[in-house]
């Protein structure tokens, strides 16, 4: 089939899915780099679980750095914990991103934001533990 047979009158825009739900997702991509300051962080990408319309998006989770007091870091280090925990990931040993991390799959609550360059995007409010 070429390019030009392709039947796409069945395509539909991909959307965000409401807010204030709880959402299985999965992490389909995963990214370690520094920021502006040069720390490092990770940029994992999602997809919601059995919603086949819905908009992948990302989530920036900063990594703790020696310029944080010590309420930062520990909110940092908090912020880390409750994300692998909410993925299965054991953060007791060393974590590789692309290994550890892409494929899993946890639960979190929703929200929606309008971002400029992007239009309507999902935003994790907050992971979920399991049980």
């Amino acid at each position: 089939m070429s390019l030009l047979e392709l039947n796409l009158s069945d395509a539909q825009e991909p959307k965000v899915v409401d807010a204030n739900e709880e959402y299985n997702l999965r992490i389909i991509d995963c990214t370690k780099d520094k920021n502006k300051k040069g720390n490092d962080y990770l940029l994992p990408r999602f997809e919601v679980v059995d919603e086949p319309l819905a908009k992948d998006f990302t989530k920036y989770i900063g990594l703790p750095h020696d310029e944080e007091t010590e309420k930062q870091q520990n909110r940092t280090k908090w912020n880390l914990r409750t994300f692998f925990e909410c993925f299965g990931v054991d953060h007791s040993r060393p974590v590789d991103p692309e290994d550890d991390l892409v494929g899993q799959t946890g639960w979190a609550i929703l929200g929606v934001e309008d971002n400029e360059a992007f239009g309507e995007q999902n935003y994790v409010k907050r992971f979920i533990a399991p049980k």
